[in-house]
């Protein structure tokens, strides 16, 4: 079942929450704090090392399809606004953004009993949560988190490995007979006549750039579902919840990060001076999508988006 249609389902009879969301206050934001005592090398690693989450085993995944957000139980003029916040932003990226009427694949859904619409989606189609394949989701223990917590907003992702230079998927999902067509050259070396008698586990990727520190598959991601729980989230304004939205939906944040002295829109619900992505945050976006991609383990990965962010922060000083 879609998740907008199975949330829908599950709010049956719930009225749209009263969500006030305050317009955005010109005079409030501050300006970008420089953490203080720790070098900039120390700080961007760090926060690298915080926020990033991507599942046990995986590189942190991108979005490669058109990004195509949606809002559930939310009054259509504040959906609106946070809408244009979450395609603003993806837009920064230079990612396509999916037409109006498209099929969500970042849905954010409003509630005022987060943890038990949680639980209640999970139960109903854990499919949307859990694939049975290892490396798509993060596993059991953050699943759990994800039901059980208190924070204003969760959010769960799921993320496939593809060819980094075609996008197909690289990997074979439950109930899958066969991945495709061999390639002559191998049906021949397994001597396979017959394709569709070849027993394949996953699909080939053929390329000619793989290395032991570079590989031909990435991570994609391909649906992100947010619950955002609007008693907690009321005095946040429209442009600042937006854009903490469009933060853990477009990257792999890790629900549990320490941002504490960061200037971070992660740090909306807990810092009157947050408000808004800062500087940090989309130089971490940009970053993150502007990385080669192809690093075989999520640390080396890491490793050059912090590169990446020390040389803007660098260079922006001088």
């Amino acid at each position: 079942m879609p998740i907008a249609a199975l949330a829908s389902a599950l709010l049956l009879l719930t009225a749209a929450p009263d969500l006030t969301l305050r317009q955005q206050d010109q005079g409030t934001r501050v300006p970008d704090v420089t953490v203080t005592g720790r070098p900039t090398e120390e700080a961007v690693r760090n926060f690298v090392r915080q926020v990033a989450a991507p599942p046990r085993g995986r590189g942190l995944a991108r979005w490669r399809q058109p990004v195509c957000a949606g809002t559930v139980n939310l009054e259509r003029e504040a959906a609106q606004q946070i809408l244009d916040r979450i395609a603003g932003a993806a837009l920064d990226l230079d990612l396509d953004v999916g037409e109006p009427g498209c099929d969500p694949n970042l849905v954010v859904i409003f509630t005022t009993d987060a943890p038990t619409l949680a639980q209640s989606m999970v139960a109903a189609d854990r499919s949307l949560f859990d694939a049975g394949v290892g490396g798509i989701e993060r596993g059991a223990a953050p699943l759990r988190d994800f039901q059980t917590s208190d924070r204003p907003v969760r959010w769960w992702q799921m993320s496939i490995p593809v060819n980094a230079v075609t996008g197909e998927r690289a990997i074979r999902m439950p109930g899958e007979a066969h991945s495709g067509p061999l390639p002559p050259h191998i049906a021949k070396a397994i001597e396979c006549s017959n394709w569709e008698d070849c027993p394949l586990a996953a699909p080939i990727i053929q390329s000619t750039t793989g290395s032991r520190l570079v590989t031909a598959i990435e991570d994609a991601l391909y649906k992100t579902i947010i619950i955002v729980d609007v008693d907690q989230v009321a005095d946040a304004s429209a442009a600042s919840l937006g854009d903490y939205l469009a933060f853990v939906g477009l990257a792999q944040i890790d629900p549990l990060a320490d941002t504490n002295g960061y200037d971070t829109v992660l740090n909306l619900f807990d810092d009157p001076g947050a408000d808004g992505l800062s500087e940090w945050d989309r130089s971490y976006l940009q970053a993150l999508y502007s990385s080669r991609p192809g690093n075989r383990s999520a640390s080396a990965q890491a490793g050059v988006i912090s590169g990446i962010m020390i040389h803007d922060r660098t260079s922006a000083r001088e």
